[in-house]
This record gives C-alpha cells, structure tokens and sequence, in this order.
C-alpha cells in the first residue's frame, strides 16, 4: 500500500498564499466586479499563520546565517510582497482607465495588450493644472515614440516564481543533510538539565566521531558547498534577469536611491516613475456597426505602481546585500578548503581556546569533511560542551595509540 508523505511546512505555506491571494482571479476579475469578501481578514490571518511557522527558530540549525538570510528570509519577504501586490481588497485594481462606455471592457483590454508612455521629450506645461502628470505622456503619441509598459501583468508571478527560485537550495540541503545534525545534537537540548543523560550523549558523540565516517562526512561537506555555489548564481542571476525585465532597472534604481539618500524627493519621484509610471495612455481600437475601425485614446492609472516602487527600491536593497554576503561566505568557504591553518583556528575559536598542541593532535587525522560536520556540531551545542568533546576525541585518540603501541610490541 502506498504511503501519502505530508508536503513539507514551505510548500504548504507557498500554495496558501497563491489560494487566498488574487493571482488566480488576476485576469478575470477585470471581466466583472467581483462581490466584498467579508472574510479577507480572516483569510489574511490563515496565510500568516503558517509563515510565521516557517519563520520559528529550530532547536537544531542546519543552516548558518548568511544561509538563512538568502534562503529563508528572502524566500518569506518575496512572499509576502506577492500577497500584497495580489490583494485587490486593500490596494485595488491593478489597472483603472477613464472612460465613460464598458468600462470593464477597457480595462480588460488595455491590462491585456498594455499600456504605453512615451519616450518623446514633452514641455512640462502641457501638465500644468492637471492633478494626474503622467511622466513622458503627450496628448498625440506617435507610434514610433511609444514605449509599452506590459510588465505589470507579470510582477506579482515574478516575485512568486523568485520565491521558489530562492528556496531550492534550502530545499535541497534539507534533503541531503538528511537529519544528520538533529541526530547528533538534539540530545543535548533536551537533556539540558540532566549531567548523566548529557554525559551519555557526549559519549556516544564521541563514538561517532571515532568511527570512519570520511567519505560521508565529505560528500556531506560537498552538498553543501554546491548549495552554497547555487546561492551566489541565483543572487547573480536574479539580478541580471531584473535588469531585463524592467529594462535598465539597476541603473536607474541605484540612482533614484542615490538621490533618496541625499534627500532629493524630486529626483527620486522622478526616477521611479519612469520605471514604474502611474499614469499611462492606452489606445483601444474598436470595429463599428459601419466596418470602420474607431480608436478611443484613453487615460490609465497603475495603482500599484505606488507599491511596486517602494517594494522594488527595498528589494533593490536587499537583493544587493545579498549577493555581496553570499559572495564573501564563498570566499570565506574557498578560505577554509585550501588553507588547513584556517579550519584549525576557527576550530580552537569554537573548542573555547583548547591548548594548541592538543588541538593539533585531535584534528591530526581529520579530514576537511569531518572538520565540516564538527564545526556544525560546535555550532548546535554549547561552547563547554564542545570543548568536552574535543578533550574527550583528545583522550580517545591517545588511548587508540597506545593500543597500536601495545599491539606492535607484542
């Protein structure tokens, strides 16, 4: 009989927040208007409920900090910036066009084929008096001077795809670590108050320790390096792939928070506007009861072009900060592999500063994985307890040598 495995608590919370928020809706909500959701609240308080869940500290870590940073925290702010860019209730239409006939019609239809500004140099006084300043948009546009904006459509997929995209490592090393950790230092968590449990575990840690474990220890020390390596290319990745979505989105972005720090509102507006124009033209074109095509020429707001600027300046942020700490945790890890000098110093940092020549001789025939999976352990424990570990693998490692001795003696 087949056994139905539970999903994971990550995936279960990336499906609720694509079932309650709007995305599904997205499209055919423009076709009517839908009834008040009296319950959105409450569906709110469901989404959050398991995010907060996947957001708790574990007892045991199996990831380190900067891991957790690019993993699990972006993966949470993505999500959350997708449920609110997806909620219709508080933030409205993603699109309102001003037109007095069917209205729904033409908003389905410049959502659809997109809207347009133009990159035409206009004087600022055809705007003078208007309470909408659309940024680069004349009244007559010629086609050749129209630049269409259509990536509203798909901003609220993007940061949902980015949400998985970013989890696939941690994912991943959740696979592979496979518990390993849990095992090996749960133990002493819970018996925190009880010296005899916790002498019991040291020792069976310390036989573990004594046992040939190399080649698992290294495989287990290489799976996480290469999520470590696909956690800098997707950093690296996500950030070209934004420049092409919004077309020169760093340079421009990078400028507009340049003059935010300086406290220039006026550039900064500026700016994000022309990534993120609020106001837009759409042109749509009808046929007639007579044959003949009729354009009406129509004024649009992006309502959540307000949000996706504010959203997309912090990500801008984040997305750097991001990329330049996975990018020196990669040099630290390079570090460690090639310079053993290293791994013994962080090790003794760890060890609360063992003496140096017994130190030496507890790590004398460590391999680089088995100095991986100790550090993670160190990691997990207390510093004393570690230590205790360390003079026990100490002691252990003397007594196998004088049973060598002993034995080629005889």
């Amino acid at each position: 009989m087949t056994t139905l495995h539970p999903l994971p608590l990550e995936c279960r919370v990336l499906l609720e927040l694509v079932r309650i928020s709007a995305l599904p809706q997205f499209l055919g909500s423009l076709l009517f208007k839908p009834e008040p959701d009296r319950n959105r609240p409450n569906k709110m308080y469901t989404a959050v409920k398991p995010l907060s869940k996947y957001l708790q500290f574990k007892s045991v870590h199996i990831y380190d900090a900067v891991f957790t940073l690019h993993s699990k925290c972006t993966v949470a702010l993505l999500l959350a910036c997708t449920f609110l860019l997806s909620s219709k209730q508080y933030f409205g239409d993603p699109i309102q066009c001003m037109h007095h006939d069917d209205l729904n019609y033409f908003h389905a239809y410049c959502w659809i084929y997109g809207a347009y500004v133009s990159n035409a140099s206009e004087p600022q006084s055809l705007y003078d008096g208007m309470q909408c300043k659309p940024e680069l948009v004349g009244r007559s546009v010629l086609r050749e001077n129209r630049r269409y904006i259509r990536y509203y459509q798909w901003v609220v997929l993007v940061l949902l795809i980015e949400s998985f995209v970013f989890y696939l490592p941690a994912y991943l090393w959740k696979i592979w670590e496979g518990g390993r950790l849990k095992h090996l230092c749960a133990d002493f968590h819970q018996a925190v108050v009880c010296k005899a449990k916790s002498k019991a575990h040291l020792g069976n840690l310390v036989s573990y320790f004594n046992s040939d474990y190399k080649e698992t220890h290294f495989r287990y020390f290489a799976s996480y390096v290469l999520c470590e390596i696909l956690n800098l290319t997707i950093s690296i990745v996500n950030i070209l792939l934004l420049d092409v979505f919004f077309g020169g989105f760093w340079e421009r972005y990078l400028n507009a928070l340049a003059a935010l720090y300086s406290g220039d509102l006026e550039k900064w507006n500026s700016i994000t506007t022309s990534v993120f124009p609020k106001c837009v033209k759409c042109e749509v074109i009808s046929t007639g009861a007579g044959g003949s095509d009729n354009v009406y020429d129509n004024l649009c707001l992006l309502p959540l072009n307000m949000l996706n600027e504010k959203i997309f300046g912090f990500l801008c942020i984040w997305f750097l900060l991001m990329t330049v700490l996975v990018g020196l945790k990669f040099i630290y890890r390079l570090a460690t592999v090639l310079h053993p000098g290293i791994r013994f110093h962080l090790m003794r940092a760890r060890g609360r500063f063992m003496p140096k020549s017994r130190l030496e001789e507890t790590l004398r025939n460590c391999s680089i994985g088995d100095w991986f999976v100790l550090m993670r352990v160190g990691n997990n424990i207390s510093p004393e307890i570690f230590r205790k570990l360390l003079e026990k693998l100490y002691e252990e490692q003397g007594n196998i040598k004088k049973d060598s001795s002993l034995a080629e003696d005889v």
